[in-house]
C-alpha cells in the first residue's frame, strides 16, 4: 500500500520538470529583472546610507530566495493546467536553438526557426497553451502581483 502511494505521488508532482520549464522559457529572467528593477527605483528614493545599510544588505542578498519564492508560487499553476509529459515537450522547445532565440530576441530568428515555431504551436501541447492562455494569465497576474506588493512592503519596511 505504502508503495502504491509513494509512485503515484511521483506521478503526479512533476515540480522539477516544472521549474526547469519555467527556468528555460525566460520566466524566471523576467522576475530577475523586475527584482532588480525594483531595486534601482528604491535606489533613487532611499540611497545606501548607514541608516539603510542594514535594509540594502537583506534585499541585495534576497533575490535567489525571492525567485525561488515566486516560482513556487507559479509550479502549481502550470501543474493544474498542464500534464508531466506536456510540460516536458514545452520545456525541450524552449530548450531547442528555436526556443533559445525566441527567448533571447524574437526579432532575430531566421525563417527556418519561425517555422518551427509555427510548427510547435500548432501541435497538440502548443495549441493547448493557446486555449489554456487565458487561464494561465489570471492565476500568473494574481501570484505576481502578491509576489510584487510582498517585496515592495518588505523593502520599504527595511528602508524607511
Amino acid at each position: 500500500m505504502l508503495i502504491s502511494l509513494d509512485v503515484k505521488a511521483q506521478e503526479t508532482d512533476f515540480s522539477t520538470e516544472v521549474a526547469a520549464y519555467l527556468d528555460s522559457n525566460g520566466t524566471m529572467k523576467q522576475y530577475e529583472y523586475a527584482y532588480d528593477e525594483l531595486l534601482k527605483m528604491l535606489g533613487k528614493q532611499y540611497p545606501k546610507t548607514d541608516a539603510t545599510a542594514e535594509g540594502w544588505k537583506y534585499l541585495e542578498g534576497n533575490k535567489a530566495d525571492a525567485i525561488a519564492d515566486m516560482k513556487k508560487e507559479l509550479i502549481p499553476i502550470y501543474q493544474k493546467n498542464f500534464d508531466a509529459g506536456e510540460i516536458q515537450r514545452m520545456t525541450a522547445f524552449y530548450q531547442s536553438d528555436t526556443g533559445k532565440q525566441l527567448t533571447n530576441d524574437r526579432s532575430q530568428m531566421t525563417e527556418v526557426q519561425k517555422t518551427e515555431l509555427n510548427s510547435f504551436y500548432n501541435s497538440d501541447v502548443g495549441k493547448k497553451i493557446i486555449e489554456k492562455q487565458p487561464i494561465l494569465s489570471t492565476a500568473i497576474s494574481a501570484v505576481s502581483e502578491g509576489w510584487s506588493r510582498d517585496l515592495y512592503e518588505t523593502a520599504m519596511s527595511l528602508l524607511k
